[in-house]
């Protein structure tokens, strides 16, 4: 049968295609080229492997630890807690993700294999993007990535994915002059490039150059005017800077050019009370509770806007509102929630793209999500059937049903 995703590690496979670019599986059924992982395995292997397309597009937005976000590693809409413009780099914060055994075996099995092909740039190519994937869960992997992207550039040193590897990795690690070089380098074969600038523009403001970001920003924009994290970056340094009609000015066309109704509504907020009390982003953000947004991060936190916050979780709809709105990927994109019923909730969700998601995530998501709701209804003694529809808030459309007498334990 056709796959729209590799069964094995998630990338999405052109039409008529026999195996998998990334890993070499096979999508005919055939044996793949590593030792296929059990279900759990896949689960928490998908999520590393965001290789392209779809709903693995979606996966590059999940929260992450506290850092400046890239452009190129989140769309609009994702809030992150993150410190002031100027307080300093962040640090890593809270222990490491442990991966499962089964994920660090099939790793294992991709540094084996390229190890044994030391020039084939494939295999290296994919062994590099995989340990960058685990970096962002255990930052001990960002090492490995580092090296398997050096010996990457070491074949080609103009190779793009390595380059702009490299540099997202000293990006991430706040080493700025590294990240630069990096940048400017890849920019330097592939100048059109709006996300790898943008973190160019963001290096340099981090290393307190605003002049030289404003630049990159605007060279950004003078090609991609809809770029939309290039408008909020403008706005962070026009009010670093004191200029803050110019900041009020980009933040208005980043809330106007945001995809996200969640996005549009906190920047909106952040926007009217810095115009009406004359405030900068920073005091503006904390006047509303939330963490003061540095370049690459719509503004946010743990203070959501009073209409969307949930309901006390000392009772079943505020428990299940919890559940769905603190889920560390989905969370971000509950629009709101509707009891029809006491016990049939409707959430309402933008940009969560159900229709592109791979089966095995789905069947993950949704397992947890009625486990979850039965756990609640448990612990409140709530009788009856109990459901809750996942709606897609711009269509109406019910996408899936949450049903916990369908509930079981999820890896």
């Amino acid at each position: 049968m056709p796959f729209k995703f590799c069964p094995e590690c998630g990338t999405a496979i052109e039409q008529g295609a026999g195996f998998c670019g990334s890993c070499g599986h096979r999508v005919g059924g055939a044996k793949a080229t590593v030792n296929p992982l059990p279900l759990a395995g896949i689960i928490s292997l998908v999520a590393l492997l965001v290789l392209g397309g779809g709903f693995w597009l979606y996966f590059r937005l999940a929260p992450e630890q506290p850092r400046p976000l890239k452009p190129g590693e989140r769309a609009p809409g994702v809030m992150a807690n993150a410190p002031a413009p100027g307080v300093g780099a962040p640090g890593q914060g809270g222990p490491p993700f442990q991966l499962p055994d089964d994920i660090k075996t099939y790793m294992a099995d991709l540094q084996k294999q390229a190890d044994a092909s030391p020039d084939d740039k494939e295999k290296w190519k994919t062994l590099a993007g995989v340990y960058y994937r685990a970096s962002r869960l255990d930052p001990s992997y960002g090492q490995k990535a580092t090296t398997a992207f050096e010996h990457l550039v070491g074949l080609d040193e103009n190779d793009l994915d390595g380059l702009r590897g490299l540099g997202n990795l000293a990006y991430d690690r706040q080493d700025r002059p590294a990240a630069i070089a990096y940048y400017e380098r890849y920019l330097a074969a592939s100048p059109a490039d709006a996300e790898v600038r943008t973190d160019l523009g963001t290096m340099y403001y981090e290393s307190k150059q605003p002049e030289r970001a404003i630049a990159e920003y605007e060279r950004v924009l003078a090609t991609s005017p809809s770029f939309y994290q290039a408008h909020f970056n403008l706005a962070v340094v026009y009010d670093s800077s004191g200029d803050r009609t110019a900041s009020h000015a980009a933040l208005e066309e980043a809330r106007d050019l945001s995809t996200d109704e969640n996005v549009k509504q906190r920047i909106g907020a952040l926007l009217e009370i810095a115009r009406e009390q004359d405030l900068g982003l920073t005091e503006a953000a904390a006047a509303l509770g939330q963490n003061a947004p540095p370049p690459g991060a719509p503004p946010g936190g743990p203070a959501a806007p009073a209409a969307q916050a949930a309901a006390p979780a000392d009772s079943f709809t505020g428990a299940v509102e919890q559940l769905f709105r603190g889920h560390r990927i989905a969370g971000p994109k509950v629009v709101a929630i509707e009891w029809p019923e006491p016990t049939h909730a409707r959430v309402m969700m933008a940009g969560f793209p159900m229709d592109q998601m791979p089966e095995v995530m789905k069947i993950g998501y949704l397992g947890k999500m009625s486990t979850g709701v039965k756990a609640a209804q448990d612990r409140f003694e709530v009788d009856g059937p109990v459901k809750v529809d996942l709606v897609d808030q711009p269509t109406g459309n019910i996408m899936a049903t949450v049903d916990p007498a369908q509930s079981q334990d999820q890896p």
